[in-house]
C-alpha cells in the first residue's frame, strides 16, 4: 500500500494491491491476488481496457473515463473482470478461462 505505479502499457501484478496503492495503466491491469487499492486501466481513453483480479474488492476502479466506487468484498472470492459493456457502462463479471 502507498505505492503508485504508472505505466504506458498493460500491468500484471503477482500479489496483492492493498488499500492506498494505485495502479494507472494505459492498457489492461491483471492482478493475480487481491485487488483492494485503486486501479485505472485505459488511462489515456482506451475504453477496451479491462481489469482482472482473483479477488476484486477495490476502493475504486476506472476504465478510461468511467469510474466505479468501492466494491464489497465477497464472502467467497472468485476471479472477476471489469470492463465497459456495449451500453458504455462499467460492469463486473465472473471471469473464467474461456
Amino acid at each position: 500500500s502507498g505505492q503508485v505505479v504508472r505505466y504506458p502499457g498493460s500491468v500484471v501484478v503477482l500479489g496483492d494491491v492493498n488499500p492506498g496503492a494505485e495502479i494507472i495503466a494505459e492498457g489492461n491491469v491483471m492482478v493475480w491476488g487481491r485487488l483492494r487499492g485503486m486501479v485505472h486501466a485505459g488511462s489515456k481513453g482506451n475504453r477496451a481496457a479491462v481489469i482482472c483480479a482473483l479477488d476484486l474488492s477495490p476502493t475504486q476502479l476506472r476504465i478510461a473515463d468511467e469510474v466505479s466506487g468501492a466494491l464489497k468484498p465477497r464472502e467467497t472470492p472468485r476471479p472477476e473482470r471489469a470492463r465497459i459493456n456495449d451500453s458504455g457502462k462499467m460492469q463486473t463479471e465472473f471471469w473464467s478461462g474461456g
